[in-house]
Formats: structure tokens, C-alpha cells, sequence
């Protein structure tokens, strides 16, 4: 099994003739037992969360390839084990964050990452966005995730006790009450006229702080050919339904290099035959998995 990653960012329509930065990062890397795709999306109202979506990222980074190297070739307990380590460098940074002048508003960033290794995978999202994967048969499964009143969760709220104590207050209240959602679709490649299979779920305020894990047999991987992460400006694109917009992105045509970079150039520039393209900012990782073989380097 060969595993390859790559990934991108662009700045959205709307941030653009704003004259705002981008606010979006992605990250991804892959050796020869393991590999992983991060993205992140700063809050639009925080601060300068283009630094804190770029140091949850690289955070995250970290967590997973620190994982990868006490455990190789296994996902057994990655996703606590990267959780784990998240909190604590989290809480090792802080007071370095404050000598730069990093204000907490500035680390309002969700973050979204997929891990594989040779037994299996899991992906883990904080906040909202998009997971895709796309098996070998060229059926695609999205699932969606959304809070209520565009309100999500960003880690960083729980180095912050008042901001987490606030979200919950915006959110009701109550940690049992149903206020994060996803939806999820699984879109078969053929026979001509086959349906699409959609799934709604809801899930308490607790659970959503937690974030969402979904796990990956060694079965199932052997059956996917790419898993992606995306940002939810995947789901604001001017003329195009978001299930339109991911089968666009996640149509790639080479698997060498920067594919993903490619693909999300190309995605942005035909996107805009229906209008603008991307409203906000975008931001796309994924894995290749080519069941062919191996390669050597650590991730």
C-alpha cells in the first residue's frame, strides 16, 4: 500500500474584495506506514485567526506524527492519543502565545483531520466541515457537518473556560440538547439511475465539543482510494449545490505531486462559469491510498 497526501488553501470571494486575509489553512503528510490530511477554518469574527487555524494545524501536525511514531503502522487509540497530546501542547503554548500577543480570539479555528495507517483510519472533526471519501468502485460517500446558528466549537475554547462556558450559554445550555448535525451521502458511481443514500443525524451539544470520530476498518480501506477533509467553504460556492462541489473537487485526474493543489485550482476557475466560485475561504487535504505497494520515509 502506497500512501500519498497533499493539500491547499485559497482565499474566498467574499475575503478577497473585502480586503481580508485568508482564514483558511490546510496541512498533510505521508510516509511509508501512515499518513494524514489537516485543514482548519478561522472564525470570520474572531481575531487574527489566520494564525490560529495555521497554529492548530501545524499542532495537530505534530500530535499525529508523534503518534505515528510511538505506534507505527497502527491507528489503535490514535484519535485519544492525538486528542491527548493536542490539550497538552495547547496548554504548553499559552503563555508563549501571550508574549507574542496572541490574543485567545486569535485561536478561534476548528480543525478537521483524517489519519490512515496500515490497519485501518479514523477521522476526527471539531467544528463544521466536510469529510469525503471516495472508494475504488468511484462511489463517494460526504458527510456534512453543521452547528446550529453557524455557531461551532473551536478547541480552543477549552483553554478558555469563559469562552467555553459562553458557547454553551449561546447554545442553550443544555450539554444533552441536539444542536450539532451532519448529513451524510453516499453517491454511487454506476449502474445508470442508481439513487443516492442520505443519512441525518443529530447529535447532543456534549458530543459536538467532543467531536465527531469516524472510525476506518482495515476492511473498508482497502476499498477507498482517497479520504479528504475540507472546510465549509466547500458548501458555499455560487451556483453549485455542496454535493456538486465535492464530487468537482475530489475529481482528480493525477495522483502525482500536488494533486490536490491542482484539482482546487481547477475546481475554483470552472466553479466560476455559475458565478463568483468560492464565497469564503477554501481549504482541502487528502490521502491517496494506492494498494499497490510501500515506500520508506516516516510521516
Amino acid at each position: 500500500m502506497i500512501l500519498s497526501a497533499d493539500h491547499h488553501f485559497q482565499i474566498g470571494h467574499s475575503h478577497y474584495t473585502g480586503g481580508k486575509i485568508c482564514q483558511d489553512y490546510a496541512l498533510s503528510s505521508a510516509g511509508s506506514s501512515a499518513a494524514c490530511a489537516i485543514v482548519s477554518d478561522g472564525c470570520s469574527t474572531g481575531g487574527y485567526t489566520d494564525v490560529g487555524a495555521r497554529i492548530v494545524s501545524f499542532l495537530t501536525l505534530e500530535a499525529i506524527r508523534a503518534h505515528a511514531k510511538s505506534c507505527p503502522g497502527s491507528t489503535q487509540g490514535a484519535m485519544e492519543a492525538i486528542s491527548a497530546r493536542q490539550a497538552a501542547t495547547f496548554s504548553e503554548l499559552r503563555p508563549s502565545l501571550d508574549i507574542l500577543g496572541v490574543k485567545s480570539r486569535d485561536m478561534y479555528a476548528t480543525c478537521a483531520y483524517a489519519y490512515v495507517a496500515n490497519d485501518g483510519g479514523v477521522v476526527h472533526v471539531r467544528g463544521d466541515g466536510v469529510v469525503a471519501m471516495k472508494y475504488l468502485d468511484g462511489s463517494l460517500r460526504m458527510t456534512r457537518f453543521d452547528w446550529d446558528d453557524n455557531t461551532p466549537f473551536y478547541p480552543w475554547y477549552e483553554y478558555d473556560g469563559v469562552d467555553l462556558e459562553s458557547f454553551v450559554r449561546r447554545h442553550g445550555g443544555d450539554l444533552d440538547a441536539p444542536r450539532y448535525g451532519s448529513e451524510s451521502i453516499l453517491r454511487p458511481s454506476a449502474p445508470e439511475g442508481a439513487q443516492a443514500e442520505s443519512v441525518m443525524v443529530r447529535y447532543a451539544l456534549r458530543d459536538g465539543i467532543s467531536g465527531i470520530t469516524i472510525p476506518i476498518s482495515a476492511e473498508e480501506l482497502l476499498r477507498l482510494r482517497f479520504i479528504a477533509v475540507l472546510t465549509d467553504g466547500i458548501t458555499q460556492i455560487a451556483g453549485m449545490g455542496w454535493q456538486d462541489a465535492v464530487v468537482e473537487f475530489l475529481a482528480f485526474k493525477t495522483t502525482a505531486g500536488e494533486f490536490v493543489k491542482r484539482r482546487v485550482n481547477w475546481g475554483i476557475k470552472d466553479s466560476k462559469r455559475f458565478g463568483v466560485g468560492p464565497v469564503d475561504d477554501i481549504a482541502l487535504a487528502a490521502i491517496h491510498i494506492d494498494h499497490e505497494g510501500g515506500r520508506e520515509e516516516a510521516p
